[in-house]
Parts: C-alpha cells; structure tokens; sequence
C-alpha cells in the first residue's frame, strides 16, 4: 500500500474513532435528559423531602435553640477517667542544689474525677540534671525517677477556668553513683517524697480536653549532703489533660 494510502487511511480511522465518541457522549446526554425529566416531575410533585417540621410550641428542647442560647456549663463536659501528660522542669534547693543544674522534666498521669471539686490519681515521673561540681570526678549527668499518688482539690472560676491545690507521696530514685562520691550517701537508695503542686487549668471547647500550668516542691528527706541539709525539688510544667 502506498504511504499516501496509508496516511490517507490513518486519518480516516481516527476521525473516525473521534466522530464515534462526539455521537456516544450526546447519546449518553440525550438518555440522561429523557430519564431525568419524567423523575424531576415526580419529584416536583411529590412531598418534600426532609419534611418541613413545624414549631411545637409545647416543647423546648435544646436542639431547637440557637447555639447562642445555650448556656456552657461544667455538665457539657467529660467526667470521670483522665489521663495527662507533663513537660517542663525541675531543679533542686539545699542538698543536691549545690552540685546540680536544672533540667527537663517530664510526667504522665492517671486519674478519676471522684466529684466536680476532688480528683485522685498517680503520676510517673522524670527528669535529668547535669552536675556542677568541682573535679575530679568530671561533670555528668543524674536522672530523678518518682512514682506520686495525689489528691487534689478544684475551684471552678467559670465554665471553662478552674484552680487546683494537690498532695503528693510516693517515692524517688536517683540513678547515678557518683552522687554517693560528692557526699549522697542514700541517693541512689529508694526513697520517700512528698509535698504538692498548685495549678490552673483551661478548658478547650472540646468535651475531654483542657490545658495547664503547674508549679509545686516536693521534699527529698533522705537526700542529704555532707551539710546533713536535705533536699528540695521544685518544679513547674505545661500540661495536656484527657478526660474518658
């Protein structure tokens, strides 16, 4: 065949495969218009769909009422379950105050709301501090792990703002033996802790979650120096709560 022939014959068929698709799609078009215009007429003639409801002046329910109307309360919100998250910082007063830096701190919670004003639950904790202490032996660095029962007690500014005091008991354990060089000599033992942590909390307008800021000191009897002064950490954090 000749390659005019050929070429004559390649643009046939194309235009042809193209005239083939232009008549499919406004058949396709036509069919859709038939069919839609007898259901559009039924549907014009039928009850509208969702039903228009009428006002029932008898009931006032608080789904009928504009989002303005109703009234934020503490009941909106989740109660009973909670975890939380910590982060912030910790450094130490008397005792190991004298030979360490302040370092992060990091905490996780768990815990039931007992009642709108009393919350108990338990936290673990820790946080990691440099030495600062003249050699030998060279600065390093300590890490404090506590494990806390608490008890706290809430005020309600408002719906959505609320402070709370809180005890704390549990026990500590320093990990590190070169505390017992610079004079520790029951650091790195188990140990008891306890004091407490004052806070404000801020509700988001999600159900479960509010945000807040703490601070508090907790006492380190058994951590003493060669002074024979024991221990106190203070701490502050931003936290994260979650409630089930």
């Amino acid at each position: 065949m000749a390659p005019e022939a050929l070429q004559e014959r390649r643009a046939t068929g194309s235009r042809g495969r193209f005239e083939f698709a232009a008549c499919a799609l406004v058949a396709f078009a036509l069919v859709f218009a038939l069919v839609g215009l007898p259901l559009r007429a039924r549907a014009d003639d039928a009850d509208p769909w969702p039903p228009e409801e009428q006002p029932d002046v008898t009931r006032l329910d608080v789904e009928r009422l504009p989002p303005e109307a109703i009234e934020v309360t503490r009941d909106l919100y989740a109660h009973g379950f909670y975890a939380e998250a910590w982060l912030g910082a910790r450094g130490y007063v008397g005792g190991l105050g004298d030979m360490s830096n302040v370092g992060p701190m990091a905490a996780v919670g768990v815990g039931y709301e007992l009642f709108p004003w009393l919350w108990a639950g338990a936290i673990f904790e820790c946080s990691f501090h440099g030495t600062d202490a003249p050699a030998p032996p060279s600065p390093t660095i300590f890490e404090q792990l506590g494990l806390l029962g608490t008890l706290r007690f809430q005020l309600d500014l408002s719906a959505r703002a609320a402070l709370w005091l809180g005890g704390e008991v549990g026990a500590h354990l320093l990990l590190n033996d070169v505390l017992e060089t610079y004079g520790y000599k029951d650091a790195t033992s188990l140990g008891l802790m306890f004091g407490g942590s004052l806070g404000g909390d801020w509700h988001f307008v999600n159900q479960h979650t509010s945000i807040g800021l703490l601070g508090g000191a907790r006492m380190l009897p058994s951590v003493k120096g060669i002074d024979d002064v024991a221990t106190i950490a203070i701490h502050g954090a931003l936290y994260l709560r979650y409630v089930f």
